[in-house]
Protein backbone atom coordinates (compact mmCIF):
# COMPACT_ATOMS: atom_id res chain seq x y z
CA UNK A 1 0.00 0.00 0.00
CA UNK A 2 1.40 3.84 -0.95
CA UNK A 3 2.08 5.92 1.85
CA UNK A 4 0.38 8.91 1.52
CA UNK A 5 2.17 11.68 1.68
CA UNK A 6 1.12 15.66 1.53
CA UNK A 7 1.55 19.09 0.99
CA UNK A 8 0.24 22.70 1.61
CA UNK A 9 -0.80 24.03 -2.09
CA UNK A 10 1.76 26.41 -3.73
CA UNK A 11 -1.15 28.44 -4.46
CA UNK A 12 -1.94 29.64 -1.10
CA UNK A 13 -2.59 32.77 0.01
CA UNK A 14 -2.64 33.98 2.92
CA UNK A 15 -3.84 37.34 4.32
CA UNK A 16 -4.19 38.31 7.95
CA UNK A 17 -6.97 40.75 9.29
CA UNK A 18 -6.73 41.26 13.52
CA UNK A 19 -6.74 37.59 14.96
CA UNK A 20 -8.29 36.00 11.97
CA UNK A 21 -6.49 34.68 8.78
CA UNK A 22 -8.07 34.49 5.24
CA UNK A 23 -6.73 31.41 3.06
CA UNK A 24 -7.41 31.68 -0.39
CA UNK A 25 -6.41 28.61 -2.74
CA UNK A 26 -5.85 30.59 -6.33
CA UNK A 27 -6.46 27.03 -8.18
CA UNK A 28 -9.72 25.76 -6.82
CA UNK A 29 -10.84 29.52 -5.82
CA UNK A 30 -11.75 28.15 -2.31
CA UNK A 31 -11.69 30.95 0.47
CA UNK A 32 -11.37 30.13 4.09
CA UNK A 33 -11.38 31.83 7.30
CA UNK A 34 -9.10 30.33 9.61
CA UNK A 35 -9.49 31.08 13.53
CA UNK A 36 -6.23 30.74 16.13
CA UNK A 37 -6.31 27.05 15.85
CA UNK A 38 -6.76 26.22 12.56
CA UNK A 39 -3.87 29.18 11.56
CA UNK A 40 -1.84 26.65 14.24
CA UNK A 41 -2.34 23.81 11.93
CA UNK A 42 -1.44 25.26 8.58
CA UNK A 43 1.96 26.24 9.94
CA UNK A 44 2.54 23.31 11.56
CA UNK A 45 1.63 20.89 8.94
CA UNK A 46 4.16 18.52 8.73
CA UNK A 47 2.28 16.31 5.40
CA UNK A 48 0.45 13.66 7.32
CA UNK A 49 -2.92 12.69 6.82
CA UNK A 50 -4.77 12.94 10.24
CA UNK A 51 -8.08 12.68 11.48
CA UNK A 52 -9.02 15.90 11.97
CA UNK A 53 -11.64 18.26 10.88
CA UNK A 54 -8.92 20.68 10.00
CA UNK A 55 -7.21 18.05 7.21
CA UNK A 56 -10.49 17.36 5.70
CA UNK A 57 -11.55 20.64 5.30
CA UNK A 58 -7.99 22.09 3.69
CA UNK A 59 -7.91 18.74 1.76
CA UNK A 60 -11.27 19.21 0.58
CA UNK A 61 -10.67 22.54 -0.98
CA UNK A 62 -7.18 22.53 -2.21
CA UNK A 63 -5.09 23.59 0.44
CA UNK A 64 -3.42 20.24 1.09
CA UNK A 65 -2.04 18.43 -2.03
CA UNK A 66 -0.95 14.91 -2.31
CA UNK A 67 3.22 15.30 -2.07
CA UNK A 68 3.47 13.96 -5.28
CA UNK A 69 1.74 16.20 -7.42
CA UNK A 70 3.04 18.96 -9.49
CA UNK A 71 1.08 21.49 -9.24
CA UNK A 72 2.39 23.59 -11.87
CA UNK A 73 2.82 20.67 -14.27
CA UNK A 74 -1.08 20.77 -14.24
CA UNK A 75 -1.60 24.07 -14.72
CA UNK A 76 0.87 23.37 -17.78
CA UNK A 77 -0.87 20.59 -19.08
CA UNK A 78 -4.26 22.06 -18.55
CA UNK A 79 -3.18 25.16 -20.40
CA UNK A 80 -2.23 23.17 -23.66
CA UNK A 81 -5.52 21.06 -23.51
CA UNK A 82 -7.01 24.06 -23.71
CA UNK A 83 -5.33 25.51 -26.16
CA UNK A 84 -4.77 22.36 -28.60
CA UNK A 85 -7.61 20.32 -28.17
CA UNK A 86 -9.02 18.49 -31.15
CA UNK A 87 -12.44 17.97 -30.01
CA UNK A 88 -13.86 20.75 -28.35
CA UNK A 89 -17.40 21.49 -27.16
CA UNK A 90 -17.51 25.19 -27.36
CA UNK A 91 -16.52 27.54 -29.93
CA UNK A 92 -16.40 31.48 -29.84
CA UNK A 93 -16.28 33.57 -32.75
CA UNK A 94 -16.10 37.75 -32.51
CA UNK A 95 -17.35 39.54 -35.09
CA UNK A 96 -16.70 43.12 -36.00
CA UNK A 97 -19.59 44.04 -38.98
CA UNK A 98 -17.35 47.11 -39.78
CA UNK A 99 -15.01 50.29 -37.94
CA UNK A 100 -17.51 52.89 -38.43
CA UNK A 101 -18.51 54.55 -35.46
CA UNK A 102 -21.33 57.15 -34.51
CA UNK A 103 -18.69 58.42 -32.01
CA UNK A 104 -14.92 59.69 -31.81
CA UNK A 105 -14.09 58.11 -28.61
CA UNK A 106 -10.05 59.24 -27.62
CA UNK A 107 -8.79 55.92 -25.97
CA UNK A 108 -10.10 53.61 -28.76
CA UNK A 109 -7.77 51.82 -29.49
CA UNK A 110 -9.27 51.02 -32.98
CA UNK A 111 -8.50 55.21 -33.99
CA UNK A 112 -6.17 54.28 -37.03
CA UNK A 113 -8.52 51.56 -38.66
CA UNK A 114 -9.73 52.29 -42.20
CA UNK A 115 -13.48 53.12 -41.35
CA UNK A 116 -14.35 53.03 -44.79
CA UNK A 117 -14.54 48.76 -43.78
CA UNK A 118 -17.95 47.29 -43.75
CA UNK A 119 -19.47 44.20 -44.14
CA UNK A 120 -21.22 43.41 -47.20
CA UNK A 121 -24.50 41.10 -47.11
CA UNK A 122 -22.58 38.91 -49.56
CA UNK A 123 -19.67 38.55 -46.89
CA UNK A 124 -22.65 38.26 -43.75
CA UNK A 125 -23.98 35.61 -45.70
CA UNK A 126 -20.49 33.49 -45.99
CA UNK A 127 -19.67 34.25 -42.46
CA UNK A 128 -22.85 32.50 -41.34
CA UNK A 129 -21.76 29.63 -43.74
CA UNK A 130 -18.13 29.73 -42.59
CA UNK A 131 -19.38 29.69 -38.68
CA UNK A 132 -21.64 27.07 -39.21
CA UNK A 133 -18.82 24.81 -41.08
CA UNK A 134 -16.85 24.84 -38.17
CA UNK A 135 -19.63 23.33 -36.73
CA UNK A 136 -19.99 20.45 -39.13
CA UNK A 137 -15.81 19.92 -38.53
CA UNK A 138 -16.07 19.84 -34.21
CA UNK A 139 -19.26 17.03 -34.00
CA UNK A 140 -18.59 17.62 -30.28
CA UNK A 141 -19.20 21.31 -29.79
CA UNK A 142 -22.59 21.20 -27.74
CA UNK A 143 -22.13 25.75 -27.22
CA UNK A 144 -21.60 28.46 -29.21
CA UNK A 145 -21.37 32.00 -28.50
CA UNK A 146 -20.77 35.25 -30.77
CA UNK A 147 -19.79 38.82 -29.22
CA UNK A 148 -20.90 41.09 -32.00
CA UNK A 149 -18.15 44.03 -31.54
CA UNK A 150 -17.45 46.87 -34.24
CA UNK A 151 -16.88 50.08 -34.31
CA UNK A 152 -20.39 50.19 -33.27
CA UNK A 153 -22.39 47.17 -34.19
CA UNK A 154 -25.78 48.83 -34.55
CA UNK A 155 -25.10 50.34 -37.08
CA UNK A 156 -24.94 46.95 -39.21
CA UNK A 157 -28.48 45.23 -37.33
CA UNK A 158 -29.02 44.05 -40.95
CA UNK A 159 -25.96 42.04 -40.85
CA UNK A 160 -26.72 41.01 -37.24
CA UNK A 161 -29.96 39.63 -38.97
CA UNK A 162 -28.71 37.75 -42.16
CA UNK A 163 -26.01 36.15 -39.60
CA UNK A 164 -28.09 35.33 -36.92
CA UNK A 165 -31.23 33.28 -38.71
CA UNK A 166 -28.86 31.64 -40.47
CA UNK A 167 -27.26 30.32 -37.45
CA UNK A 168 -30.49 30.31 -35.31
CA UNK A 169 -31.43 27.74 -37.62
CA UNK A 170 -28.45 25.18 -37.82
CA UNK A 171 -28.19 25.43 -33.62
CA UNK A 172 -31.81 24.34 -33.57
CA UNK A 173 -31.53 21.41 -36.24
CA UNK A 174 -28.04 20.52 -34.31
CA UNK A 175 -28.93 20.57 -30.36
CA UNK A 176 -26.26 23.00 -30.04
CA UNK A 177 -26.97 25.76 -27.65
CA UNK A 178 -26.74 29.31 -29.32
CA UNK A 179 -25.53 33.16 -26.76
CA UNK A 180 -24.84 36.09 -28.28
CA UNK A 181 -23.22 38.81 -26.88
CA UNK A 182 -22.86 42.62 -28.11
CA UNK A 183 -20.51 45.58 -27.49
CA UNK A 184 -21.97 48.72 -27.83
CA UNK A 185 -21.82 52.44 -27.10
CA UNK A 186 -26.07 52.08 -26.82
CA UNK A 187 -26.74 55.28 -28.83
CA UNK A 188 -28.80 52.97 -31.26
CA UNK A 189 -30.30 50.52 -28.62
CA UNK A 190 -33.85 52.04 -28.99
CA UNK A 191 -37.53 49.59 -28.30
CA UNK A 192 -37.29 48.25 -32.15
CA UNK A 193 -33.27 47.54 -31.88
CA UNK A 194 -34.07 45.89 -29.02
CA UNK A 195 -36.10 43.55 -30.44
CA UNK A 196 -34.75 42.23 -33.06
CA UNK A 197 -31.01 41.62 -30.49
CA UNK A 198 -33.78 39.67 -28.65
CA UNK A 199 -34.62 37.34 -31.57
CA UNK A 200 -31.02 36.84 -32.72
CA UNK A 201 -31.08 35.41 -29.51
CA UNK A 202 -28.56 38.22 -28.12
CA UNK A 203 -29.25 37.48 -24.42
CA UNK A 204 -26.53 40.09 -22.65
CA UNK A 205 -24.70 43.46 -23.85
CA UNK A 206 -22.22 45.78 -22.60
CA UNK A 207 -22.40 49.65 -23.08
CA UNK A 208 -19.42 51.96 -22.70
CA UNK A 209 -20.52 54.97 -20.57
CA UNK A 210 -17.66 57.61 -19.99
CA UNK A 211 -18.88 59.74 -16.95
CA UNK A 212 -21.61 62.39 -16.21
CA UNK A 213 -22.95 64.77 -19.13
CA UNK A 214 -20.46 67.12 -19.80
CA UNK A 215 -17.37 64.09 -19.47
CA UNK A 216 -19.37 62.02 -21.59
CA UNK A 217 -19.83 64.39 -24.51
CA UNK A 218 -16.18 65.94 -24.31
CA UNK A 219 -15.14 62.23 -24.06
CA UNK A 220 -17.16 60.81 -27.02
CA UNK A 221 -17.52 64.16 -29.18
CA UNK A 222 -21.17 63.72 -28.57
CA UNK A 223 -24.21 65.66 -27.47
CA UNK A 224 -25.93 65.87 -24.86
CA UNK A 225 -29.14 64.28 -26.92
CA UNK A 226 -26.27 61.28 -27.12
CA UNK A 227 -25.99 61.06 -23.28
CA UNK A 228 -29.89 61.68 -23.03
CA UNK A 229 -30.61 58.95 -25.40
CA UNK A 230 -28.28 56.10 -24.03
CA UNK A 231 -29.34 56.38 -20.64
CA UNK A 232 -33.10 56.40 -21.66
CA UNK A 233 -31.86 53.14 -23.62
CA UNK A 234 -30.03 51.78 -20.86
CA UNK A 235 -32.96 52.24 -18.39
CA UNK A 236 -35.26 50.39 -21.06
CA UNK A 237 -33.13 47.62 -22.04
CA UNK A 238 -32.29 47.20 -18.25
CA UNK A 239 -35.54 45.51 -18.10
CA UNK A 240 -34.95 43.55 -20.89
CA UNK A 241 -31.79 42.21 -21.25
CA UNK A 242 -28.79 41.49 -19.07
CA UNK A 243 -26.46 44.74 -18.80
CA UNK A 244 -22.77 45.64 -18.08
CA UNK A 245 -21.79 49.23 -17.93
CA UNK A 246 -18.58 49.94 -18.69
CA UNK A 247 -17.03 52.88 -17.18
CA UNK A 248 -14.30 54.01 -19.98
CA UNK A 249 -13.55 57.26 -17.33
CA UNK A 250 -11.20 59.51 -19.04
CA UNK A 251 -8.31 59.58 -16.62
CA UNK A 252 -9.39 57.06 -14.68
CA UNK A 253 -10.79 59.63 -12.37
CA UNK A 254 -12.06 57.96 -9.62
CA UNK A 255 -14.54 61.13 -8.50
CA UNK A 256 -16.08 61.06 -11.98
CA UNK A 257 -16.67 56.96 -11.53
CA UNK A 258 -18.66 57.39 -8.10
CA UNK A 259 -20.73 60.30 -10.05
CA UNK A 260 -22.04 58.40 -12.88
CA UNK A 261 -22.36 55.43 -10.94
CA UNK A 262 -24.75 56.83 -7.93
CA UNK A 263 -26.38 58.59 -11.47
CA UNK A 264 -27.36 55.29 -12.47
CA UNK A 265 -27.83 52.87 -9.68
CA UNK A 266 -29.65 56.03 -7.65
CA UNK A 267 -31.07 58.45 -9.43
CA UNK A 268 -32.22 56.26 -12.44
CA UNK A 269 -32.98 53.28 -9.89
CA UNK A 270 -30.96 50.81 -11.97
CA UNK A 271 -29.27 49.25 -8.56
CA UNK A 272 -29.92 45.28 -8.92
CA UNK A 273 -30.73 45.53 -12.99
CA UNK A 274 -27.37 46.17 -14.60
CA UNK A 275 -23.74 45.27 -13.58
CA UNK A 276 -21.24 48.42 -13.38
CA UNK A 277 -17.57 48.23 -13.96
CA UNK A 278 -15.08 50.68 -13.60
CA UNK A 279 -12.17 49.82 -16.31
CA UNK A 280 -8.66 50.58 -17.10
CA UNK A 281 -8.97 53.06 -19.69
CA UNK A 282 -5.19 52.41 -21.18
CA UNK A 283 -3.64 55.23 -22.97
CA UNK A 284 -2.07 53.06 -25.82
CA UNK A 285 0.67 56.63 -26.60
CA UNK A 286 2.05 55.85 -23.22
CA UNK A 287 5.85 53.66 -22.93
CA UNK A 288 4.70 50.57 -21.39
CA UNK A 289 6.35 51.62 -18.54
CA UNK A 290 4.50 54.84 -17.83
CA UNK A 291 1.29 52.82 -18.61
CA UNK A 292 1.65 50.08 -15.86
CA UNK A 293 2.23 53.25 -13.47
CA UNK A 294 -0.98 54.85 -14.79
CA UNK A 295 -2.86 51.17 -14.36
CA UNK A 296 -1.65 51.33 -10.82
CA UNK A 297 -3.23 54.91 -10.24
CA UNK A 298 -6.20 53.60 -11.42
CA UNK A 299 -6.63 50.57 -9.06
CA UNK A 300 -5.92 52.81 -6.38
CA UNK A 301 -8.68 54.76 -7.93
CA UNK A 302 -10.80 51.81 -8.64
CA UNK A 303 -10.58 51.26 -4.81
CA UNK A 304 -11.49 54.27 -3.73
CA UNK A 305 -14.94 53.71 -5.96
CA UNK A 306 -15.22 49.91 -4.39
CA UNK A 307 -15.19 51.81 -0.99
CA UNK A 308 -17.86 54.41 -1.72
CA UNK A 309 -20.11 51.15 -3.43
CA UNK A 310 -19.38 49.87 -0.57
CA UNK A 311 -20.55 52.40 2.03
CA UNK A 312 -23.41 53.72 0.34
CA UNK A 313 -25.19 50.56 -0.98
CA UNK A 314 -26.27 46.97 0.54
CA UNK A 315 -23.41 45.07 1.02
CA UNK A 316 -25.35 41.94 -1.46
CA UNK A 317 -25.99 44.10 -4.08
CA UNK A 318 -22.16 45.57 -3.82
CA UNK A 319 -21.31 42.08 -4.78
CA UNK A 320 -23.24 41.46 -8.06
CA UNK A 321 -21.62 44.69 -9.36
CA UNK A 322 -17.78 43.68 -8.89
CA UNK A 323 -16.97 40.75 -11.17
CA UNK A 324 -16.45 37.30 -10.15
CA UNK A 325 -12.97 36.25 -10.96
CA UNK A 326 -12.29 32.66 -11.35
CA UNK A 327 -9.46 30.30 -12.36
CA UNK A 328 -8.32 30.32 -15.61
CA UNK A 329 -7.09 27.56 -17.77
CA UNK A 330 -5.53 29.96 -20.58
CA UNK A 331 -4.45 33.36 -20.29
CA UNK A 332 -7.64 34.81 -23.09
CA UNK A 333 -10.27 32.10 -24.54
CA UNK A 334 -10.10 33.82 -27.50
CA UNK A 335 -5.85 32.06 -28.14
CA UNK A 336 -7.64 28.60 -27.91
CA UNK A 337 -7.20 27.08 -31.68
CA UNK A 338 -10.72 26.57 -32.44
CA UNK A 339 -11.66 30.29 -31.64
CA UNK A 340 -11.35 33.09 -33.98
CA UNK A 341 -12.64 36.82 -34.72
CA UNK A 342 -13.49 38.14 -38.33
CA UNK A 343 -13.37 40.87 -39.42
CA UNK A 344 -15.67 43.03 -42.11
CA UNK A 345 -14.09 41.77 -44.90
CA UNK A 346 -14.03 38.01 -44.07
CA UNK A 347 -10.28 38.28 -42.64
CA UNK A 348 -9.51 36.08 -39.49
CA UNK A 349 -7.82 37.61 -36.24
CA UNK A 350 -6.90 35.98 -33.05
CA UNK A 351 -7.41 39.07 -30.76
CA UNK A 352 -9.87 41.60 -31.56
CA UNK A 353 -7.52 44.24 -30.57
CA UNK A 354 -5.84 43.04 -34.69
CA UNK A 355 -8.57 43.91 -36.28
CA UNK A 356 -7.82 46.02 -39.14
CA UNK A 357 -4.00 45.51 -39.12
CA UNK A 358 -3.36 43.41 -42.06
CA UNK A 359 0.23 41.92 -40.94
CA UNK A 360 -2.12 40.45 -38.52
CA UNK A 361 -4.56 38.15 -40.18
CA UNK A 362 -4.14 34.22 -39.89
CA UNK A 363 -6.66 33.58 -42.25
CA UNK A 364 -10.33 34.31 -43.98
CA UNK A 365 -13.32 32.69 -44.09
CA UNK A 366 -12.78 31.16 -47.86
CA UNK A 367 -9.55 29.72 -47.50
CA UNK A 368 -9.28 28.90 -43.57
CA UNK A 369 -7.00 29.39 -41.62
CA UNK A 370 -3.22 30.08 -42.67
CA UNK A 371 -1.41 28.64 -40.00
CA UNK A 372 1.28 31.13 -39.91
CA UNK A 373 3.38 33.23 -37.34
CA UNK A 374 0.66 35.97 -37.22
CA UNK A 375 -1.53 33.33 -35.33
CA UNK A 376 1.25 30.74 -33.94
CA UNK A 377 2.81 33.67 -32.13
CA UNK A 378 -0.23 33.87 -29.56
CA UNK A 379 0.37 29.93 -28.51
CA UNK A 380 3.23 30.81 -26.30
CA UNK A 381 2.13 28.65 -23.34
CA UNK A 382 2.76 29.78 -19.45
CA UNK A 383 5.96 27.36 -19.03
CA UNK A 384 8.10 29.32 -22.33
CA UNK A 385 11.10 30.30 -20.60
CA UNK A 386 10.02 33.73 -21.42
CA UNK A 387 7.34 33.75 -18.26
CA UNK A 388 9.77 32.00 -15.99
CA UNK A 389 8.78 34.90 -13.33
CA UNK A 390 5.33 33.25 -13.73
CA UNK A 391 5.97 29.90 -12.72
CA UNK A 392 6.57 30.72 -9.28
CA UNK A 393 3.58 32.82 -8.76
CA UNK A 394 0.72 31.99 -6.73
CA UNK A 395 -1.80 33.72 -8.25
CA UNK A 396 -0.54 32.30 -11.78
CA UNK A 397 -4.40 31.09 -11.92
CA UNK A 398 -6.11 33.34 -11.59
CA UNK A 399 -4.17 35.29 -14.81
CA UNK A 400 -2.35 32.57 -16.62
CA UNK A 401 0.15 35.70 -17.73
CA UNK A 402 -2.61 38.20 -18.06
CA UNK A 403 -3.44 39.50 -21.94
CA UNK A 404 -1.61 37.31 -24.38
CA UNK A 405 -2.24 39.96 -26.78
CA UNK A 406 -0.09 42.12 -24.56
CA UNK A 407 2.43 39.68 -24.66
CA UNK A 408 2.81 39.38 -28.20
CA UNK A 409 2.84 43.13 -28.68
CA UNK A 410 5.61 43.80 -26.06
CA UNK A 411 2.60 46.73 -24.77
CA UNK A 412 2.05 45.04 -21.00
CA UNK A 413 -0.49 47.20 -19.38
CA UNK A 414 -0.50 45.80 -16.42
CA UNK A 415 2.11 45.46 -13.22
CA UNK A 416 2.05 42.21 -11.34
CA UNK A 417 1.93 43.90 -7.56
CA UNK A 418 -0.89 46.26 -8.25
CA UNK A 419 -2.69 43.10 -9.88
CA UNK A 420 -2.28 40.97 -7.23
CA UNK A 421 -3.72 44.14 -5.17
CA UNK A 422 -7.04 43.77 -6.92
CA UNK A 423 -7.31 39.76 -7.25
CA UNK A 424 -7.19 39.27 -3.03
CA UNK A 425 -9.41 43.02 -2.57
CA UNK A 426 -12.13 41.43 -4.79
CA UNK A 427 -11.91 38.34 -3.07
CA UNK A 428 -11.90 39.06 0.15
CA UNK A 429 -15.05 41.28 -1.05
CA UNK A 430 -16.99 38.73 -1.47
CA UNK A 431 -16.96 37.94 2.06
CA UNK A 432 -17.54 41.25 3.35
CA UNK A 433 -13.49 41.86 4.43
CA UNK A 434 -12.27 45.13 3.53
CA UNK A 435 -8.60 45.48 2.66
Amino acid sequence: MIKEKYKLSRYNVCYQNGDTQYIWNTYSNALLELKKSGQEYVQSFVGIKDKSYEFDLLKANGFIVYEQIDEFGRICLQEKQSLFTCNPTSISFVIALGMTCNYNCGYCFQAAADKSKAMTTDTAEKVAEYICQQLDENLNIRNLRITWFGGEPLLHTNLIDIISRKIIKYTLQNDISFHAHIITNGRFLDKNTLLLLKECYIKTAQITVDGTRDLYCNSKGASSDDFDSVIENICFSAERIKLSIRLNIPNNDAKEAIAITDYLLTQRELLGKVHVYFAYVCDYSLSPKVSQQAYANHVQNYFEWINHIIEHYDMSEVKKLILNRGRKTTSCGLIETHNACIGPQGELYKCEHCFGNNSLIIGNIWQGRFFNEAETVYYTTIDDSSKDKCSGCEYLPMCMGDCANDYVSGFVRFDCETRKRLFLKLKLLEVGVRI
